[in-house]
């Protein structure tokens, strides 16, 4: 089975582009609003593709489904760190 990989890309760069704009922003330099806002859709993705994976999973129990859905949605970062090292290996 081929493990869709769009989920850790899409994490990998939100945190880089995040931490990039927190940078400029830091230094008062231009363009920092917008990657900023870069950084944050991009995070909306990563949320949304881990509760499609999450939802569509069919290793684990309504019960946990919530549980992660409820984790993605208000502890994003941390949620999606332990969903990408320790859980996604169980549900997908």
């Amino acid at each position: 089975m081929k493990v869709n990989n769009n989920f850790k890309a899409v994490f990998s760069i939100s945190i880089l582009i995040a931490l990039i704009g927190a940078y400029f922003k830091i230094m008062h330099w231009g363009y920092s609003k917008p990657i900023l806002i870069i950084g944050i859709l991009l995070s909306l993705g990563y949320i949304i593709l881990g509760i499609i994976e999450v939802n569509n999973s069919t290793k684990i129990e309504k019960s946990e489904k919530i549980m992660w859905i409820v984790g993605f949605i208000f502890f994003s970062f941390i949620t999606a760190l332990v969903y990408l090292f320790s859980g996604r290996k169980r549900i997908i």
